[in-house]
């Protein structure tokens, strides 16, 4: 930039020193061409004027001696060498040297003329005196007879003159070329100045700094600077606004849960926080300025993203479920407006936990269907086994089909119930309270006691950790119970023989119940999915006790509809230990 001020300044030079350059030519033209020349005709006029002066002052001399006599007075009086010639070339009289010895002029080239009638003009080297000289020749006529009176002068006076004017003319070149440049210099100085400051300040402000000072300017450029001041403070104010509305946008879009990419020519250049960590987490690169090809995330979602960035109308696509289980929808919107380079609004949204959801019901409505069909299908046959028995008159048998009709339908009691505790516990968290849990674990145990008698198991409460004080949890007292009845029935159902132990305790300001059980266990990779609903370890074993597979998932939905957590750990043959986490209240 500062080349280019300094280029500018040289130019200016350059335009001035051109100017000057031009007019030195031309006056050394006039001082060495037109001065000459007019020096050169000055002394031919003057030669001329001398030479027909003389011929006046001697028109009446007619005696040679009183002629030389004149012509001597005359040439000395002029300072101009005067030569009287005679028709025939002779020489009569000379001012400067012996007529008698001087050769016959009729050849001279001014002679000629004169005789001719006209004046004569010739410059060369004088053989008598051997000095250049300038001859002026004219027809004049001395006692009625005609001849040449011809006036010479060296050239070297004329020269020295004009040498003279020559060297005070380049002086005073050289004097006004010096005061010129000087002041061009001040001048370019002058209006340069102005000019630099603004340009720099243009610069800076088409790179992007607007906070480079502006310094006042007076004369011409005035209204040129107020100007550039004005539009640096509207750009100032709409940069501000600008930088507002995009700090504003980049907030809306990063409060979004979906994943927002703006995609120019397969380039990202705009995405919000959830897009950066789903798929630019792993490279620790910005992700705005890279390709869509060097996208993050998994292999099929990154696919459909390609995919939908070279769509020319709207797209929709579900991806998934990925080897990591999870469910992607990808939607993109071409942008019109970018009609320069093709452009896509593309939108990730993570619909994994709507997958599930969508999953978990379809299989809870499959599951519940088959469970509710079952005991309504064998109510059904057994209604008709027992009709047809009565019919027989068989009424042993009718009351084993009555007795059997009666377990389905408590089947289908308990499983209606179990289904509207589990939507009464899918509502939104609930702590009431306070519960005394030991209480709760009282009740539980003693509804349970002859369930566990009949098998032979010891049922047994151990509470010493919590032994002379009260133990209460911020806990609805009907979620507890149902939670306690799950567990304990289920224990007691995969019991053969040994014990059920209830552990009450406090840890960590939370009421811990822990239920422990000396039965079959459940092998390890069934323990992930217990607490899901209709999901039984052994189904045989569970129809045949009476479960409807949603005992466990009764429990997680209780412990969570309060604040709390359920847990469980098992091993095979070696029994299974399920713990309740309760807040305390």
């Amino acid at each position: 930039m500062r080349a280019a001020f300094s280029s500018y300044r040289v130019q200016m030079l350059a335009g001035i020193a051109a100017s000057i350059t031009i007019l030195a030519a031309v006056w050394l033209y006039v001082l060495y061409g037109p001065l000459t020349d007019a020096l050169g005709h000055q002394q031919q006029a003057g030669l001329e004027t001398a030479a027909r002066l003389a011929a006046a002052a001697l028109g009446e001399t007619s005696d040679p001696n009183a002629l030389q006599a004149s012509t001597e007075r005359f040439g000395r009086e002029s300072s101009v060498r005067l030569t009287v010639i005679a028709r025939d070339g002779t020489v009569l009289a000379d001012s400067r040297a012996d007529p008698a010895s001087m050769e016959n002029h009729a050849s001279r080239p001014e002679v000629a003329q004169a005789m001719g009638g006209g004046v004569g003009v010739a410059t060369r080297r004088s053989r008598t005196l051997g000095v250049d000289y300038l001859y002026v020749a004219v027809p004049a006529s001395i006692g009625g007879a005609p001849v040449v009176i011809r006036a010479a002068e060296s050239l070297a006076r004329v020269r020295d003159s004009a040498r003279a004017a020559h060297t005070a003319g380049v002086l005073l070149l050289a004097l006004a070329l010096a005061t010129t440049l000087l002041a061009g210099w001040r001048l370019i100085r002058t209006f340069a100045d102005p000019v630099e400051r603004l340009a720099r300040a243009a610069q800076a402000m088409a790179a992007g700094d607007l906070s480079a000072p502006l310094e006042p300017t007076r004369g011409a450029l005035a209204p040129l600077a107020d100007s550039l001041a004005f539009l640096r403070d509207q750009l100032r104010t709409r940069i501000a606004q600008l930088e507002t509305e995009r700090t504003r946008l980049q907030e809306v879009i990063d409060g979004l849960d979906d994943a927002v990419l703006l995609v120019e020519s397969d380039v990202v250049v705009a995405c919000n926080s959830a897009a950066a960590r789903l798929f630019g987490a792993s490279s620790g690169k910005p992700l705005a300025g890279r390709p869509t090809a060097s996208l993050a995330g998994p292999e099929t979602l990154r696919a459909a993203v390609r995919e939908a960035v070279v769509s020319d109308s709207p797209a929709d696509s579900v991806v998934g479920p990925t080897p990591l289980q999870q469910s992607f929808r990808v939607r993109s919107v071409p942008l019109h407006a970018h009609d320069a380079r093709p452009a896509h609004l593309v939108i990730v949204s993570d619909i994994t936990h709507s997958a599930r959801l969508d999953a978990m019901r379809r299989d809870f409505v499959a599951n519940a269907s088959h469970e509710l069909k079952t005991p309504a299908t064998g109510i059904l046959l057994l209604a008709e086994s027992a009709s047809a028995a009565a019919r027989d008159g068989d009424v042993e048998q009718t009351l084993a089909f009555l007795q059997s009709i009666h377990e389905e339908a408590e089947r289908l009691r308990s499983l209606v119930g179990d289904l509207l505790d589990l939507s009464r516990l899918e509502g939104t968290q609930f702590a009431a309270g306070p519960t005394d849990v030991r209480a709760a674990v009282d009740l539980a145990l003693s509804a349970h006691r002859r369930a566990a008698e009949v098998k032979g198991l010891a049922l047994q409460l151990d509470d010493s950790a919590v032994q002379g004080h009260d133990v209460y949890a911020a806990c609805d007292p009907p979620d507890l119970a149902i939670a306690l009845d799950n567990v304990l029935a289920n224990a007691i159902a995969y019991t053969d023989q040994g014990s059920v132990t209830v552990l009450l305790a406090r840890r960590d300001e939370r009421v811990i119940i822990e239920v422990t059980d000396t039965g079959v266990g459940i092998p390890a990779e069934h323990l992930p999915r217990v607490f899901e609903r209709f999901y039984r370890v052994d189904a045989a074993r569970s129809r045949h006790s009476g479960g409807t597979g949603l005992g466990l998932s009764l429990v997680k939905h209780a412990m969570e509809r309060c604040g709390g957590t359920a847990s469980i750990a098992s091993e095979v043959d070696r029994g299974t230990t399920v713990t309740l986490a309760l807040p305390e209240a």
